[in-house]
């Protein structure tokens, strides 16, 4: 039997008041991808989230969640997945505190009041024991996100979550999503915010309760990705070319900061004992006869760290960013950055 994706959702339909808002929806996230839902209002997608999330029960299909069935084993499912809604389903008399310690304990996570609080601190929340309902819009849409923060799933769904949020938290709920996505979680994103999501893996597009498919031509072109790795070797360029139409554009080797050469030096057993390093990009002979002058003495190390120094590759390739980093990583690199072009 095939390995289900981390989350599997199968001819999913749901009726409400004698209409149908969710029509056979057949959707799948693989670990370490997200997958941007669309759709006008109304289509269907919140409803969808709370059928995935076990808020409403199924009418017809199923939902497996990390290779669980939500309708065989609901509990064992529900404690797998977590969602950020639309709109919070906190008591509105609970504090954010209290919520989110609750909410934190039924996932198991050990989190101290102290250690809540300081995060909520983070987000900009400095009154963690006012009641949610006394929030603003954006800070109740805070404190929903940071379920997200406090608890570790297989998967993650995230409705709407930049609605409401000024700038700087906006780039702290991005940045949420990006580090769930490096940290291999499965994750569904759900927004009608304008900005680029070049960071997300696919895109799916649902209306009037069906998921509508992706034109072939577009789903099969393909995408230009820069990534940052450790560990190129040039040999590696006849092993990944080819590889699912993969093409390597460009390599540049990306110059060693200050912090990353004194890493390499001190594992070749070299301290720099509070002096400042500098680098000679020169051969032997021409490095000892800088140093004569200089007073100095040099010695000629090699460096089979290789796999501290960063290269920035451009590629063209058509899979997504999570099955490329994967064939990356599967060459023994390090996948630093990744992103679409």
């Amino acid at each position: 039997m095939a390995k289900r994706a981390a989350l599997e959702v199968q001819a999913v339909s749901k009726s409400l008041h004698a209409k149908t808002i969710v029509q056979d929806v057949t959707l799948a996230v693989e670990a370490g991808e997200v997958v941007f839902l669309s759709g006008p209002n109304g289509s269907g997608k919140s409803t969808l989230v709370y059928l995935i999330s076990g808020v409403y029960q199924l009418d017809q299909g199923d939902v497996w969640i990390n290779g669980i069935s939500l309708t065989r084993e609901p509990r064992r499912a529900k404690a797998l997945v977590t969602t950020v809604f639309q709109e919070t389903l906190f008591d509105p008399v609970s504090s954010p505190l209290h919520a989110l310690s609750l909410h934190a304990r039924f996932y198991g996570a050990r989190w101290s009041h102290k250690q809540i609080c300081a995060i909520l601190k983070e987000f900009g929340i400095t009154e963690p024991n006012r009641s949610i309902f006394q929030l603003s819009g954006g800070t109740k849409k805070k404190v929903e996100l940071l379920k997200a923060r406090l608890v570790e799933t297989p998967v993650y769904i995230f409705d709407e979550p930049f609605a409401g949020l000024d700038e700087q938290s906006r780039q702290q709920a991005e940045e949420l999503i990006r580090e769930r996505k490096r940290q291999g979680r499965a994750v569904l994103l759900i927004s009608h915010e304008p900005g680029r999501f070049d960071w997300v893996d696919r895109r799916v597009y649902m209306e009037a309760g069906r998921i509508m498919p992706t034109p072939a031509a577009k789903e099969a072109s393909p995408m230009l990705v820069e990534a940052v790795v450790q560990g190129w070797k040039e040999e590696l360029r006849s092993q990944l070319e080819g590889q699912h139409g993969l093409q390597l554009l460009e390599v540049h080797s990306i110059e060693p900061s200050d912090q990353e050469i004194e890493d390499i030096l001190k594992s070749l057993g070299l301290d720099k004992l509070g002096a400042r390093v500098q680098v000679l990009r020169a051969d032997s002979a021409a490095a000892q006869e800088i140093l004569k002058h200089l007073g100095g003495t040099a010695q000629t190390v090699s460096v089979p760290q290789r796999s501290m120094l960063r290269t920035r590759l451009k590629l063209s390739a058509e899979i997504s960013l999570a099955q490329l980093t994967q064939l990356l990583e599967g060459q023994g690199l390090k996948v630093l950055e990744i992103r679409r072009l």
